[in-house]
């Protein structure tokens, strides 16, 4: 039978805490003991918004006001608009820039307005009615024309392609090439881009 040797168990070390006071840093920072001191800035002030603008005017370009650095809230930045030459029989010329009406009298058919132009043309054939072609533009600048339910209707001959009449109160667009033929007369279109505020279109 063999015998183990008894073996006195251990007691446990117990660590020591060593309490280091703010004093104690700082003798320590003084003997050169510590590694670094760290120091935390104070954050930085907020900035105003004056402040922002009058940094921003200084910068090339000056994107928040002119030559001085002062934004001029009164001038708008000039747009542009749709605006077309209608040729009528190869020889009258009319610049638009909005919708309108061509017929014989469109005026007296439509005496309360509402169009931008009003365009009478003769008719010594007896083809043309009071209104018989109004047009527009769309959002994209496309100049359209509709027939308004004309005696005579509306066609549309396009290079390329056989002549087609123009369906009664639905817009079809005016392509370069185009010549619309109603009445017993003839319409192109020349587009034209102009800038509002400008001088009268003519």
């Amino acid at each position: 039978m063999r015998i183990w040797p008894f073996r006195k168990r251990r007691k446990p070390v117990e660590p020591v805490v060593e309490r280091v006071t703010v004093d104690d840093l700082a003798r320590m920072a003084r003997r050169g003991e510590l590694a670094r001191a760290v120091v935390t800035p104070p954050p930085a002030p907020r900035a105003s918004a004056d402040r922002v603008r009058a940094t921003v005017a200084q910068l090339p370009g000056r994107p928040l006001g002119s030559a001085g650095g002062t934004a001029r809230r009164d001038a708008a930045p000039a747009r542009q608009t749709a605006a077309a030459v209608l040729v009528l029989d190869d020889h009258q010329r009319v610049t638009v820039s909005g919708g309108g009406l061509i017929g014989r009298d469109p005026a007296s058919a439509h005496p309360d307005g509402g169009y931008a132009h009003m365009i009478a043309l003769e008719d010594p054939d007896k083809l043309l009615s009071r209104t018989h072609l109004e047009f527009g533009f769309g959002a994209e600048g496309s100049l359209w024309v509709l027939d308004t339910a004309s005696a005579n209707g509306v066609e549309l001959r396009r290079p390329g392609f056989p002549a087609t009449m123009v369906p009664p109160a639905q817009r079809t667009v005016v392509q370069p090439g185009d010549v619309v033929v109603f009445g017993g007369h003839t319409l192109r279109a020349e587009p034209r881009t102009a800038l509002v505020g400008d001088a009268p279109l003519g």
